[in-house]
């Protein structure tokens, strides 16, 4: 009967620990480094300020001479440093080398961690109530 248990209780730390993952990307925080930006959401564009919050898909306009930074729940930020129009990717793409900061990159891999530990869970717990029930061999069939 414990081990009845198990399987729903397994599923539901697996589902659990997998929430943070998928809601990692879900926005990013806007930080003017230098100079002066605009945001779109999908319309027009309006005056940037420091700390506000864009969903994945808006967009950044940068003048001459500006800079701003991407930064995601995970503390992995995304430079922006040249002039023009940037998208707002759903996750960190961080730049490899001195302008970027990778430091989300090892909590999405204990993310992918805890969703494999999950699933591995439930897989033994299922395995395991397997064994509930002892092979009783049938009686012979008469004629």
């Amino acid at each position: 009967m414990l081990k009845s248990r198990l399987i729903p209780l397994a599923a539901l730390v697996a589902a659990l620990s997998s929430a943070p993952v998928l809601a990692q990307g879900s926005t990013a925080m806007h930080r003017v480094d230098i100079g002066s930006a605009m945001v779109s959401t999908g319309g027009e564009f309006t005056s940037a300020t420091s700390g506000s919050q864009l969903a994945p898909g808006s967009r950044v306009m940068l003048t001459e001479g500006s800079q701003a930074t991407l930064v995601y729940p995970n503390g992995c930020t995304q430079p922006l440093t040249t002039a023009g129009v940037h998208s707002v990717p759903a996750t960190c793409v961080a730049a490899a080398g001195p302008g970027g900061s990778s430091a989300g990159a090892p909590a999405a891999d204990l993310g992918g961690a805890a969703i494999i530990s999950g699933v591995a869970v439930v897989g033994a717990a299922a395995l395991e109530a397997m064994d509930d029930e002892p092979y009783v061999e049938p009686p012979p069939v008469s004629r």
